[in-house]
């Protein structure tokens, strides 16, 4: 594991999975482009180093490609839900020991300053993307980190999505109730640990900081903030401080959000900045709506969960993946018995109660990390009218107000039993051991 961002960098570049863009790129849609094509060829981390207009180079795709998490980690692909529910089952307690306190020098700098990247044609404006916002609950003293998306208006202005189901929400409503603003402090370019747990549901009671320190081993060094009654990482490149106002909308939007539509404007709550520092030779971090990384960050801790809560009724269970986004889930089990895969699913939908919209269950014999893999399954393992079930009337997430991600649908594609002979799959000797640059020329 890695104390900062840059450590992280350092090992990526090291061993060959950091690309570079070296070409002046525009903030305007064209980054955005070229990350696109990058995800959808190597899926490999980037810097683009030269943003026109900024003398910051922006950073993404540190956490868009399963196997480098894997690695991250301390695990394969094919046990990622496995490790991620290793994790979050342990005892809740943070490791002791620090990493070791890289002391960066900050220097002030104006919103201004900061990227102002635009990522889809018809965004309202630059976007904040990888920004997570640390509070402090009044009462409990637990420090909550969370994504949220925040459109730059001004120098001392964004306004920013909180989720009604989120734990900032509910800490501001506490200040809001009481007629005050919440302090808060955005980070932006954090130790790929802490970029995981911002990602992940943790429960009000539990400080993704903590979670953070047992993702890594270690405990990340901390300082504090210079306007407002917050610690944050040492090591993180951008820190904007201020508050989030009291009994304040304003509007925000439209947004190319997750799903790859355009969120409409909306009154959102209001982040008034009152200093934003950056390391010196900073990095800025991005993360495009609905891009690999946003997904892998979202799905893998999803996971784990369905992982954890699959195993105590089906122990055999053997991987988790949800691929290629988190509505859609693929749980691969060694089949013991018939109705087993059923099991399989309904632990699933239990344990995932605002996404997971779909569930295939596949043997040990498929790739679950392979959607091919997975449709071949279904297409000749599946009898549609016997091995599909649908859980009508269940609502998913939130902001859903045309009803349009109710219900469930799980999915059999596991093979009979009974008929196992008639279903082994063919194979070809020596396969895997070709190296086609010997038979071509």
């Amino acid at each position: 594991m890695y104390g900062s961002l840059r450590a992280f960098l350092r090992a990526l570049e090291g061993r060959n999975d950091l690309l570079r863009v070296r070409r002046d790129v525009d903030p305007k849609f064209e980054l955005a482009a070229v990350l696109k094509r990058i995800q959808r060829t190597s899926n490999l981390p980037v810097i683009f180093e030269k943003v026109r207009g900024n003398r910051y180079p922006v950073v993404s795709n540190t956490c868009g490609n399963t196997r480098i998490i894997a690695e991250m980690i301390g695990t394969t692909e094919s046990r990622v839900a496995a490790r991620w529910a290793e994790i979050t089952a342990g005892d809740g307690k943070a490791p002791t020991a620090f990493f070791a306190d890289e002391k960066p020098e900050f220097e002030e700098i104006s919103l201004a300053d900061v990227p102002h990247l635009i990522f889809s044609e018809k965004d309202a404006g630059p976007y904040i993307t990888a920004g997570m916002i640390t509070v402090r609950d009044p009462d409990s003293g637990v420090q909550n980190v969370s994504y949220h998306r925040s459109q730059m208006i001004g120098p001392t202005e964004m306004r920013c999505r909180l989720s009604t189901s989120g734990d900032l929400f509910r800490v501001h409503k506490k200040l809001e109730d009481r007629g005050k603003p919440l302090e808060a402090a955005m980070l932006i370019g954090c130790a790929p640990a802490l970029m995981l747990a911002g990602a992940t549901t943790i429960g009000p009671d539990n400080s993704e900081l903590d979670f953070a320190a047992r993702i890594a081993g270690k405990r990340f060094p901390m300082r504090a903030c210079a306007s407002i009654d917050l610690s944050v990482p040492s090591t993180t490149e951008f820190v904007i401080e201020g508050e989030l106002l009291a009994g304040e909308r304003r509007p925000e939007g439209p947004y190319g959000d997750w799903m790859d539509y355009y969120i409409p404007v909306m009154n959102n709550h209001v982040f008034r900045v009152r200093k934003v520092l950056a390391r010196k030779d900073a990095m800025f971090y991005a993360v495009a709506a609905g891009s690999p990384e946003e997904m892998a960050m979202s799905a893998i801790p999803i996971a784990g969960m369905i992982y954890r809560a699959i195993r105590t009724y089906v122990p055999s269970v053997l991987d988790v993946v949800c691929y290629p986004f988190p509505q859609f889930c693929v749980v691969q089990i060694k089949k013991g018995f018939e109705g087993q895969a059923r099991k399989a699913m309904l632990g699933a939908f239990g344990a995932e109660m605002n996404r997971l919209l779909y569930c295939v269950v596949v043997d040990e014999d498929v790739n679950a990390h392979d959607l091919r893999d997975v449709i071949w399954a279904m297409t000749t393992r599946c009898r549609p009218d016997r091995d599909v079930f649908i859980i009508p009337e269940v609502p998913s997430f939130a902001r859903d107000p045309h009803q349009m991600h109710w219900g469930r649908m799980g999915i059999d594609a596991t093979a009979p039993l009974e008929y196992g002979a008639e279903f082994e799959r063919k194979r070809t000797p020596g396969e895997g051991d070709i190296r086609l640059e010997d038979y071509l020329s």
